[in-house]
């Protein structure tokens, strides 16, 4: 019964910890407008390659996957030991593991120290949804937030899509409740703390060698 109560508690950490709001002052921010004129300065490639090179994208889209399957298979073999979490397992699946890392990232929010922005943790959103939403409303609500965040260059549009976008796939497809309005409250988190602290949302990118 210890084994799985460290994992748990692995698992928790993984997701809770706000990792992001402590990167590096090395590093660059930008958002999409940013972005945009860099890549008409430069090329295409170059833009991608300063987000694909930066490691904390892939470490958190990490995190949010390992920490979320973590959590979940630790509440099923919980709810095999004890009547009390057999009896919750049903919501915990997905709340437990979705509030943990709505927490994260409101701790990212406040944690974050650079003038007038706020962090867009867009790949630790992802990564969770895509374990803890049912995969058919997950990867339709992100593919929409992504396309249209992308085409209008606003990162606030990917939360702004996604959150609704989860609600609405999720009773239309899966007819699941919990699951789905968990990962919209997740989803809008983000944007709800840039809006009332009228910041704007920035990405974390590498920072090309020649600045």
């Amino acid at each position: 019964m210890t084994l799985p109560w460290l994992v748990l508690l692995g698992s928790a950490l993984a997701l809770l910890v706000p990792m992001p709001a402590f990167y590096s002052r090395k590093h660059s921010y930008r958002d999409l407008h940013q972005l945009e004129i860099e890549r008409r300065n430069g090329s295409r490639w170059g833009m991608v390659k300063q987000l694909l090179r930066f490691s904390g994208h892939w470490i958190d889209l990490a995190r949010g996957l390992l920490g979320s399957i973590g959590v979940l298979m630790t509440i099923d073999q919980l709810a095999t030991i004890s009547p009390l979490y057999a009896r919750h397992a049903a919501w915990a699946d997905s709340v437990v593991p979705l509030t943990l890392a709505t927490l994260c990232v409101m701790l990212i929010a406040f944690f974050f120290h650079y003038p007038g922005k706020c962090l867009a943790p867009i790949p630790f959103v992802a990564g969770t949804l895509l374990v803890l939403v049912p995969p058919s409303v997950a990867f339709l609500a992100l593919l929409l937030g992504l396309f249209f965040a992308a085409k209008l260059r606003a990162l606030s549009l990917f939360f702004i899509l996604v959150a609704p976008a989860l609600a609405l796939l999720g009773f239309f497809l899966d007819r699941l409740l919990w699951p789905s309005l968990a990962g919209a409250v997740l989803a809008a988190t983000p944007i709800v703390l840039a809006f009332f602290r009228h910041r704007d949302l920035v990405i974390p990118v590498r920072r090309p060698r020649s600045s």
